[in-house]
């Protein structure tokens, strides 16, 4: 089975499930506990914080241990939805942003969200945002690093140097930028999230960076009493091992690069009327982000899953049809074509082979659903 879901999640590394069986048969103890074994799994935690932090380029101070981006992402805004001297004001997040933000500001702020608009390929454009943050003043600005279906970056830097300028709260969801591109430059941003999955490491760690503390879960005095509850050490050193291999695996050889251009040549070539979403700006090497021609989605899906392909119809942290519908509206596209979105993503561990194949697979999934449709007149699953 080729593996074209990694926006999805990713492969752990071996050497993080060798990290976390490790950790989890020596090094078990609660790292609040003031005994000798509780003070080595606390040292060891603070190590991991440590060059975690050094390595995005932040102070590892401001670093805390979490399940995940869904959680930091909530924890920001809650914190900021909830402060007395902020009630009242607005948040401006952008149209195509995760839903642990988008559905999580629309619940705290209600009717004081405003929404950044992005362009046909995806991509929000600073003069907008610039504009709303005169007109607003909003109490938060939330835009991701890089987008989760299309691939497309954000500029990012840029509104966080904005934010800075208008004394504006800037929080970043990085999730789909740590792990694939050079991570330094966060430290601009008072916040922002990333999750230990995308990059090869565990499920359900993550982390979240804050120039401020912001405590969320009460009860109990750990991660500098901002976030109540023993620490899952097995799972931050696994996230650690995750991290310096992927460190060490990048920059990307240009090759690499190339295979996914290769791609989408091919499979421009191979099935007229394909569309590349984003395919005039930048985006991650790894993503690439189609409207298919014709048949819905999940046909697609279940063929090319038969065919030995597993690729997503979109973000698997929210149904496929709400999350379609959600962006084919920010980008212009109707339901129906936001219904034909079809996305791949690759990892460290795809190979040339891998993308080339995949283009034929695409071409063989394309001819069975023409034929399953003129033999039956409709395509079913």
């Amino acid at each position: 089975m080729a593996y074209f879901d990694n926006n999805s999640t990713t492969r752990p590394f071996p050497e993080v499930l060798d990290a976390v069986r490790s950790a989890s048969d020596s090094l078990w103890a609660n790292p609040s506990s003031p005994h000798r074994v509780g003070s080595q799994v606390r040292v060891r935690l603070e190590q991991a914080r440590e060059e975690i932090g050094h390595s995005m380029g932040v102070d590892p101070a401001g670093l805390t241990f979490t399940s995940g981006a869904t959680e930091s992402n909530n924890a920001v805004l809650g914190w900021l939805a909830n402060r007395k001297s902020l009630s009242g004001e607005t948040a401006l997040v952008s149209r195509i942003e995760h839903p642990s933000v988008l559905e999580t500001a629309r619940h705290l702020f209600a009717n004081r969200i405003e929404y950044i608009p992005v362009n046909q390929d995806g991509l929000v454009e600073m003069g907008k945002v610039e504009e709303l943050c005169k007109q607003k003043r909003p109490t938060i600005v939330s835009l991701l690093a890089a987008h989760n279906e299309t691939g497309v970056l954000q500029p990012w830097k840029e509104v966080a140097q904005l934010c800075q300028e208008y004394g504006i709260w800037f929080h970043c969801d990085a999730t789909q930028w740590m792990g694939k591109l050079d991570p330094q430059g966060f430290d601009l941003c008072s916040s922002f999230s990333f999750s230990a999955h995308k990059f090869g490491g565990p499920k359900g760690v993550g982390g979240m960076f804050s120039h401020e503390p912001i405590c969320w879960i009460r009860g109990g005095g750990q991660e500098k009493e901002q976030r109540g509850g023993t620490e899952n050490f097995p799972a931050i050193e696994g996230m650690r091992i995750a991290w310096r291999q992927t460190c060490n695996k990048l920059p990307l050889k240009e090759d690499t690069v190339a295979w996914k251009e290769k791609f989408e040549s091919q499979i421009k070539q191979d099935l007229p009327g394909v569309r590349i979403i984003g395919e005039k700006v930048s985006r991650l090497w790894n993503t690439s982000f189609l409207m298919l021609p014709d048949f819905n989605n999940s046909s697609w899906v279940y063929k090319l899953d038969k065919l030995g392909y597993s690729l997503s119809t979109g973000s698997a942290c929210s149904t496929a049809r709400k999350e379609a519908s959600e962006l084919a509206g920010a980008i212009g596209l109707s339901y129906e074509n936001g219904g034909r979105l079809l996305r791949v993503s690759s990892w460290l561990n795809t190979n040339e082979l891998e993308w080339t194949n995949l283009a034929g697979a695409l071409v063989q999934a394309h001819a069975e659903l023409v034929e399953d449709r003129d033999q039956s007149g409709v395509v079913t699953l």
